[in-house]
């Protein structure tokens, strides 16, 4: 149940490093009285504070139940505390303003459990307690007091109980009594005593482990042996049973034994203990025990902390005081030691008053120029979210993958041309993207106050279903943020929108709005929260003045912080827009110059760098050279083949297309260009006849891909095939042919250094629960 491996701990003392653990290796059995012998400064309080959990080691590994202690979390830490272990200790460590059933209450309370008055009284009258459950500790003896211990860690009910010197300060008859209580319970449990005495040691361990210097010296076992006859003899002492007649073989063994001055004990027990090196110890299998988290109701944390007030006043105050001029000066130094980058922003996310937080994520490689934005995935924001402990959310916009860029231009159509310069850097004409919650409930929900925004109007975006499925006009129902509602009035300026004039807020309810060609039906209003008052000057005054730059750079940093100028989605739309528009993932290259060549290129050129996984998608969006797939087999290539983008024809075989004529060029130039807006059937048709035309439809095609890595100084250069063509399966607008795409399987991608997958959100929406309590991660991010 319980292991070390090669376990070490290390001091610092003024005489240097010490060991006070060297790679010490021990299994425990999951029952048994295990004594941890040694003189003062071998390790036995460190091993136990390890094994514990009350001290961190330098090397080595702890496991219980096949779990490694090196991946707990403080508050694992402190669950396996509460859950698998009860401590007692020498001074008892009691609470002496609080009664025995109260000490003991505590204990269960910690555990999440209402004390059970019929287990407390059975461990009460078990410890030779009854009676005096209403005595405070100052009342009892030192016996009474360490058996009170016994029974606090009892009522937690753990499979480990440790013991540091539970008796040294107690009486030998106290003592004794104690002993028996602890073996006892060791018939079910394992006991674990840091004990000095070895004459108690030999008396009751099943094992003696005895440390020197950090390490194992002796590990001992002991094992109970029934007599044979009326004597048996053991190392240096020859064991007489009580009461037996001696036969004249026992007379001469009792000679024997003083003329040799072995040492002659009487015992009325039937059984003798035998020890030997302790062997091999079996790892029984255990059902595997939840952790339980430490509670505590705000009644009795409130009760201690008044009560400790009542303990020497005086220097309590006097040792506040100079705590807080110490606290204030290390401030002070700290700061000006410390000052960097990360701590401003840390700070400030701390001091924001603004009610969320948004960041864009980049790739910066130190050893180049670039500095590459890197789109966020979804196991990124979960990580963070627990990470964090509050609620982040991702804003996404699929109109490209491949820039940091999250803002689409307006194009409204009522939306004047021309309006004054006042207010102009107040109100926003472009949407920063889009921003999914589950429902109207996971918004007004202010239970964490993780997104403290209010519906004010209409209702929450809702996708709906049919029979056939999604219903797409459902799919464009969005939600707008009252300063959004309050821009678009701004810019119409009492124009009419969808041929009615939208004078206030809520007039802007079932109208459309078009955005990038994609017609949207505001069907909510949200108010994200309070925009501080300070900015409201940005709304009188020419925004081109010295004396209001600085605020207005500052107003666009917060307000592009926040969903304002979010579009909030309905629950399932990032899904079903992707599947419906064919949206790929694209996989991001790193710092590494990538060139393709081929016989029919004048030269060679860089390659995009991102690419495309071919498993992730079927063959409705590519074609071979060799001829068309069929639809129900899948896509599979080689490691030695890659699909091209259809806009990269004209420039990999610009040799097959100066072959033709000029008008029949500039026909598949067109062609080409026009795929970008043409339907997945109408493309299939026309990239068929670009293939035939340019006699790519029989064998794949030889090339050469280069890849030279920045980063490591690598160029792996490799033969591959040409064996088609995609379309459709990305968003990125039409090239001239010049910027390439490539399609590969995963185990290429993995040979060429291919490591980032790009996710769908551009930037990512920190909840104030977030900032508050993960600040440091969201820096780190």
């Amino acid at each position: 149940m319980l292991e070390l491996k090669n376990v070490t701990k290390k001091y610092n003392s003024k005489a240097g490093e010490v060991n006070a653990l060297d790679d010490v290796s021990l299994v425990f059995a999951t029952t048994g009285m295990v004594f941890i012998t040694g003189k003062s400064g071998s390790g036995k309080t460190t091993l136990l504070n390890v094994i514990g959990g009350l001290d961190a080691i330098d090397d080595g590994e702890i496991y219980i139940q096949d779990k490694k202690f090196s991946t707990f979390s403080a508050s694992e830490y402190d669950g396996y505390r509460n859950t698998f272990v009860g401590f007692v200790f020498q001074e008892y460590n009691l609470l002496s303003e609080y009664s025995v059933e109260k000490n003991i209450g505590l204990a269960m309370e910690l555990q999440g459990r209402k004390v059970d008055e019929q287990e407390l009284n059975t461990l009460l009258k078990e410890m030779e307690l009854d009676g005096l459950r209403k005595r405070k500790p100052s009342e009892l003896s030192g016996g009474q007091r360490q058996r009170v211990a016994i029974v606090r860690a009892l009522v937690k009910q753990p499979q480990i109980i440790m013991a540091d010197e539970p008796t040294g300060a107690l009486d030998s008859a106290t003592a004794v009594q104690v002993f028996d209580t602890l073996k006892r319970l060791s018939k079910d449990k394992l006991v674990i005593v840091v004990s000095h005495d070895t004459e108690f040691a030999e008396k009751y361990a099943d094992r003696i482990i005895t440390l020197v210097d950090g390490k194992i010296a002796k590990d001992i076992t002991f094992t109970e042996r029934e007599m044979q006859g009326n004597l048996c003899e053991k190392n240096d002492v020859l064991m007489l049973k009580s009461g037996a007649t001696l036969t004249e073989t026992d007379k001469n063994a009792v000679a024997h034994a003083v003329q040799t001055g072995k040492k002659i004990e009487v015992t009325k027990l039937p059984t003798f203990r035998e020890k030997s090196d302790t062997g091999e110890i079996v790892r029984e299998t255990t059902t595997p025990v939840a952790l339980k988290k430490s509670k505590m109701k705000f009644k009795s944390s409130a009760g201690l902390g008044v009560k400790s007030l009542k303990v020497k006043p005086l220097r309590l105050m006097i040792t506040i005081l100079i705590s807080a001029l110490a606290f204030a000066m290390f401030g002070v130094f700290d700061t000006i030691a410390n000052f960097n980058t990360q701590k401003i922003l840390s700070n400030n996310l701390k001091t924001s008053k603004s009610s969320l937080t948004a960041t864009t994520s980049f790739v910066i490689d130190e050893n180049a120029d670039d500095k590459y934005a890197l789109k966020t995935s979804q196991e990124t924001v979960d990580r963070l979210s627990s990470a964090t402990g509050g609620k982040v959310k991702g804003i996404f916009d699929f109109r490209s993958n491949t820039t940091g860029s999250i803002l689409y231009e307006q194009s409204v159509a009522e939306l004047k041309e021309t309006y004054g310069v006042v207010g102009k850097s107040y109100y926003a004409n472009a949407i920063s993207g889009f921003i999914e919650f589950d429902d109207e409930k996971e918004i007004t929900d202010k239970v964490f106050n993780d997104f403290p925004y209010t519906i004010v109007a209409g209702r929450y975006p809702k996708l709906a279903y049919d029979d056939k499925g999604l219903i797409e006009d459902s799919l464009c129902e969005v939600a707008i943020s009252t300063y959004f509602a309050d821009s678009i009035l701004y810019y119409l300026n009492g124009a009419t929108l969808n041929d009615e004039y939208v004078t206030k807020q809520t007039d802007l309810l079932n109208k459309t709005l078009t955005v990038n060609g994609v017609p949207f039906t505001i069907v909510g209003l949200i108010d994200c929260g309070e925009i501080p008052a300070r900015y409201d000057v940005i709304k009188q005054v020419l925004p081109y003045e010295n004396k209001y730059a600085s605020l207005v750079k500052d107003y666009k940093s917060y307000i592009d912080s926040g969903a304002w100028k979010c579009f909030f989605v309905g629950k399932g739309f990032q899904k079903e827009y992707r599947a419906l528009n064919e949206l790929c993932d694209m996989f991001y290259t790193g710092s590494s110059t990538w060139s393709l060549s081929t016989s029919e290129l004048t030269g060679k050129k860089n390659v995009a760098n991102y690419v495309y996984d071919s498993a992730d998608y079927d063959e409705e969006n590519m074609l071979l050279f060799s001829g068309d797939y069929p639809k129900q087999n899948p896509l599979t290539l080689k490691d030695n083949q890659v699909m091209v983008h259809y806009s990269n024809l004209e420039y990999l075989f610009q040799r097959r297309i100066n072959n033709l004529a000029v008008d029949k060029r500039r026909e598949l130039s067109a062609e080409i260009y026009y795929m970008a807006k043409g339907t997945k059937d109408e493309n299939r048709k026309t990239l068929a006849y670009i293939l035939q035309t340019l006699g790519l439809t029989k064998t794949p095609i030889t090339a050469t891909l280069t890849v030279s890595s920045v980063n490591t100084g690598n160029t792996i250069k490799k033969e591959v095939e040409i064996v088609g063509v995609y379309f459709g399966v990305d968003t990125l607008r039409y090239t001239d042919g010049r910027t390439m795409r490539l399609m590969l399987n995963e185990n290429l991608m993995q040979e060429l250094e291919v490591y980032h997958e790009q996710g769908d959100y551009n930037k990512l929406l920190f909840s104030p629960r977030s900032v508050q309590k993960g600040v440091d991660t969201i820096v780190e991010y």
